[in-house]
């Protein structure tokens, strides 16, 4: 199962951009004022936000930078969504088909590579699909959960990513 993919570029972009400015703050901080003008004025109380001093600019963007990775890696972490219409008519068998795929239909599956039960859900404490989509309501690992269960959760999945979570097997039955 595929987990949500952090857009690479755009995360690279942002960083670049960061650091641009963060460059930039530092020779407008050093070069906007003479020495003099700088001891003249006093100083002001400092501002601390995420551990930074506001009133330098490099701790201004460096605060934003926080900011800015905060929002990419929130983003990429979702809230469990609405459970998908039952698309199988109640009975399974389309999940059924899925495990049968991903795991020859063993619902207790750990393989130990950071997927586990019948539908292959990520577990790992960085990318965890069962965790992030509500599986640990059910139990801390999808292996340890019951078949209902997993499908509950991979409905909430489909919901939000469709069928691309699980693209070898998707590709395979024509869902994708």
């Amino acid at each position: 199962m595929d987990e949500t993919r952090i857009d690479h570029r755009r995360t690279a972009a942002g960083c670049v951009a960061v650091i641009a400015l963060l460059g930039a703050a530092f020779a407008l901080g050093r070069c906007s004022a003479p020495a003099e003008a700088q001891q003249s004025q006093p100083a002001p109380e400092p501002v601390v936000s995420f551990g930074y001093d506001f009133h330098t600019a490099a701790g201004q963007a460096l605060a934003e930078l926080e900011v800015y990775l905060h929002s990419v890696t929130t983003t990429t972490t979702r809230p469990a969504p609405p459970r998908a219409a039952n698309f199988d008519a109640g009975d399974g068998s389309r999940w059924d088909q899925l495990a049968q795929c991903e795991t020859g239909g063993n619902w207790a599956t750990n393989t130990g590579n950071g997927f586990g039960g019948g539908l292959q859900f990520a577990h790992t404490s960085r990318w965890s699909t069962w965790l992030s989509y509500g599986g640990g309501e059910f139990a801390p690992h999808p292996w340890e959960a019951s078949r209902e269960q997993q499908i509950d959760i991979a409905e909430r999945v489909l919901a939000s990513s469709g069928w691309r979570a699980w693209p070898g097997c998707s590709r395979k039955f024509g869902w994708l």
